[in-house]
């Protein structure tokens, strides 16, 4: 038992030594500022484990320091589970890196539905078993189902199969039904860990930003009452699927009043003042940074628990985000005042 204690110490003392390595808000404002090649920002981002990463590579195009981005990620998750860790954090960091499946997945249906070529994420474990290129070819449901059930991930295959048609009303019942499978899955992880009253706040208030997103998406495009409350998946930190229902008949404004006793109040007016202004764009802008800020101020203080891994995983990907657009922004020669908005800020 103390072996495992002193091993799980020494991986939480390796992952904050790495937040202490991570990109700095303050590099990518130079990056935006005064970047003008991709070797350039991988410059600024020097002693960064990142920057250490990219610079070993002479590429010159964003599409190529994409590819090495996900990348760095895939090897970055691996490094992690090769520390070999308690079996429990081992199965929340599989769990967690499942979102990276769904998200393969609902590429595939994509294809299939639009019949366009399907975009994979080179993570997950279908990208670890070699199976991304056999889900991106497949033409139908049914044959993505094939593929997840080869690749040991039949639990995420009942949404695909409840598909009866190969439509755009099907694909978006689909894709919701993953997510909220997803997230039932890692309920169930972090129900059997260790601070598992916090760590099930945090994914609470994912679901509830979840349900929010497309509550408040829905009314600032007019669509008021086509989010099901019934459909919501439990477990939600604030969000019943009562109060869903009687949001989802609201315009944005009247969300904000009605959550007025909330967290998420002064977040909702900030998006109703900006919606009319510049549109729903903004809302899934506004909501990401509010939503790392609250897992952050929940999970980050647990030095010694689950809750610090789980917050590492988070930082990690939303670190490579920011570095992938500010580099965008490089290539396309965009004013910085027109992309600082959308670097996550709180990690």
């Amino acid at each position: 038992m103390r072996l495992v204690s002193n091993r799980f110490a020494f991986l939480v003392a390796v992952l904050k030594a790495r937040e202490a390595k991570g990109v700095e808000h303050e590099m990518l404002e130079e990056i935006l500022l005064r970047a003008t090649s991709m070797a350039e920002a991988v410059d600024f981002m020097k002693g960064t484990d990142l920057g250490g990463f990219l610079s070993e590579y002479g590429v010159a195009r964003f599409d190529e320091m994409d590819e090495l981005l996900w990348k760095y990620l895939d090897r970055y998750f691996d490094r992690i589970r090769k520390f070999r860790p308690d079996p429990r954090v081992a199965g929340l960091i599989d769990r967690y890196l499942h979102k990276y499946d769904v998200a393969n997945i609902v590429s595939a249906l994509r294809a299939a539905v639009f019949q366009r070529p399907a975009h994979m994420i080179p993570a997950g474990r279908l990208f670890d078993q070699g199976l991304l290129n056999d889900l991106s070819r497949m033409q139908s449901p049914g044959e993505i189902v094939s593929v997840l059930v080869m690749g040991g991930m039949a639990e995420y295959a009942e949404p695909i199969r409840r598909m009866t048609d190969i439509d755009r009303r099907t694909l978006r019942q689909a894709e919701r039904g993953l997510d909220h499978l997803y997230l039932q899955m890692l309920r169930k992880t972090l129900e059997g860990m260790d601070d598992r009253e916090i760590l099930l706040r945090a994914h609470g208030i994912l679901l509830d930003y979840l349900i929010l997103g497309r509550v408040l998406r829905a009314a600032a495009s007019g669509m008021t009452g086509t989010i099901d409350g019934g459909g919501v998946v439990s477990g939600g930190y604030l969000l019943t699927p009562d109060l869903v229902r009687e949001l989802a008949g609201l315009k944005v404004q009247e969300i904000a009043a009605r959550l007025e006793d909330t967290p998420y109040h002064a977040m909702v007016q900030e998006i109703v003042r900006q919606t009319e202004q510049q549109g729903a764009y903004v809302i899934d802008r506004i909501m990401e940074s509010e939503l790392i800020m609250r897992l952050r101020e929940v999970l980050s203080p647990r030095s010694l628990s689950p809750c610090a891994v789980l917050w590492h995983l988070i930082f990690k990907e939303h670190e490579v985000r920011n570095v992938r657009f500010a580099l965008k922004a490089v290539e396309d020669r965009l004013p910085p005042a027109e992309v600082k908005d959308y670097l996550v800020v709180g990690l």
